[in-house]
């Protein structure tokens, strides 16, 4: 049996020609136990901000029946996804012979095996809550059974070092699968999110890829597109939005995002009535740790001396400047902010709160809630513009070399159509035919 440590976190660079890749089977406590170095073809998918997948046909045989199986992992030393073998197809043909059919799922699928175990709630920065939520959720949960362990009782994830994102949110999330909320993320603000092996242990980041537009070009000028297909899309496309939260009928609270006007206006309604003015005091205090509690009549409050609120519409920017006149707007890390000194944001009904007293959030939050909601939910009703395209794999740009997924590329075609893009998508097929590699661009700047 093989045993040795892999460090999937430093890539080993391919050369120019290329043969067919080495696949690495891993069983459930991350040991290499087979190496396959020969099979009919092998399509690797790797994805910037959704999952990737594998599908591996190879001979049967009583060896490969033994280590293809679910549960177990394929890697590549070339490249840091994982796939978990989540399907096994045996075909068997007089005139073919008998081969495997195995497909696998990018690892980063397990994040959806756990879900927001209630009600989480987020002021301040994106990444920060992401990590929040799965060292909530899977590394470091309250109730032990939801702890992601290997079969031989070691801890399974862990965090990689952060990647210091800058973007900001005001959130309310209840019940949504870990995976998926962290994919809307990732979508919305253009990062990147993966699950790496390294030391026989699974590691979760985010990331950005490098801007390569100035030299890095596809376009048959360089003669290394072999075909494209590019697509503008307007199909689903929404501008303003209408966000209902909790109550019922007329009572609903609402809010809208988005200033388009005539024609150009396409309006949405977005459903938030699972955003709750309803939370605990200790999610109160996590997000809003330096106020105090006064009195206010027969009940409590809770008051910030000081409260930055991320402007998102201009609509909402008149809003507080009408509601707090002597607030002024600030700018932290390129991001817009209406400051107000002395607002009570929460109402409760004791002095004496412990972790789990309900608190009633004020409208100056709960409206934040909303609008996030909301703009959250306008990036799934963008024009999409998108290439796809064949490239040479062997002249001019090299793929894990000169340019890698998630990377800023500048890519045209022959009818003068060109744009900065990034590679979003990378599938890799390897058979007796050879290497072929078909990237996916998506155009950033979409439409409004």
């Amino acid at each position: 049996m093989l045993q040795f440590t892999l460090y999937l976190n430093i890539i080993h660079y391919i050369e120019v020609y290329r043969d067919m890749e080495d696949i690495y089977v891993l069983n459930k406590n991350l040991k290499i136990i087979d190496v396959i170095d020969a099979y009919k073809s092998c399509i690797w998918s790797n994805r910037y901000n959704d999952l990737g997948d594998c599908e591996l046909y190879i001979e049967a045989s009583t060896k490969n029946l033994n280590t293809l199986k679910m549960g177990n992992y394929l890697i590549r030393l070339d490249d840091e996804m994982i796939c978990e073998i989540k399907k096994v197809e045996l075909d068997t043909n007089n005139e073919d012979g008998n081969y495997l059919i195995i497909t696998g799922i990018d690892v980063k699928d397990i994040l959806n095996q756990r879900i927001i175990w209630g009600t989480m709630s987020c002021d301040g920065n994106v990444e920060d809550f992401i990590r929040e939520m799965i060292n909530d959720n899977i590394i470091n949960p309250s109730i032990p059974s939801r702890k992601f362990l290997k079969p031989n009782g070691e801890q399974l994830l862990f965090l990689a070092p952060k990647a210091n994102i800058l973007e900001t949110t005001t959130e309310q999330i209840s019940y949504k699968k870990i995976g998926e909320k962290i994919k809307e993320y990732c979508k919305t603000y253009d990062y990147g999110y993966k699950i790496f092996l390294n030391n026989e242990y699974f590691y979760f980041t985010i990331y950005k890829g490098t801007d390569r537009s100035s030299y890095v070009v596809f376009s048959d000028d360089y003669e290394n597109l072999h075909s494209s297909k590019y697509i503008a899309d307007n199909m689903n496309l929404g501008n303003v939005a209408l966000i209902a939260g909790e109550g019922e009928g007329s009572e609903r609270i609402k809010e809208t995002i988005g200033n388009a006007n005539s024609t150009d206006r396409y309006e949405v309604y977005i459903d938030a009535r699972d955003i709750s003015k309803t939370i605990t005091y200790k999610e109160l205090i996590n997000i809003y740790p330096n106020g105090a509690i006064i009195p206010n009549g027969d009940k409590y409050s809770y008051k910030l001396n000081i409260i930055n609120i991320q402007t998102i519409s201009n609509e909402q920017l008149e809003n507080l400047k009408n509601d707090y006149p002597n607030g002024v707007e600030i700018t932290i890390n390129d991001n817009m902010y209406y400051q107000i000194q002395n607002v009570i944001i929460a109402d409760l009904d004791t002095n004496k709160p412990n972790d789990n007293t309900n608190v009633i959030l004020r409208d100056i939050i709960y409206s934040i809630y909303l609008l996030n909601r909301g703009q959250e939910k306008l990036s799934d009703y963008k024009t999409n513009i998108s290439f796809e395209g064949s490239v040479e794999p062997n002249t001019t740009f090299i793929y894990k070399k000169d340019y890698f997924l998630g990377d800023l590329v500048t890519v045209e075609n022959e009818y003068g159509i060109s744009m900065i893009a990034r590679i979003i998508e990378v599938i890799e097929v390897n058979d007796e035919n050879g290497y072929t590699i078909e990237p996916k661009f998506k155009y950033l700047n979409e439409e409004e």
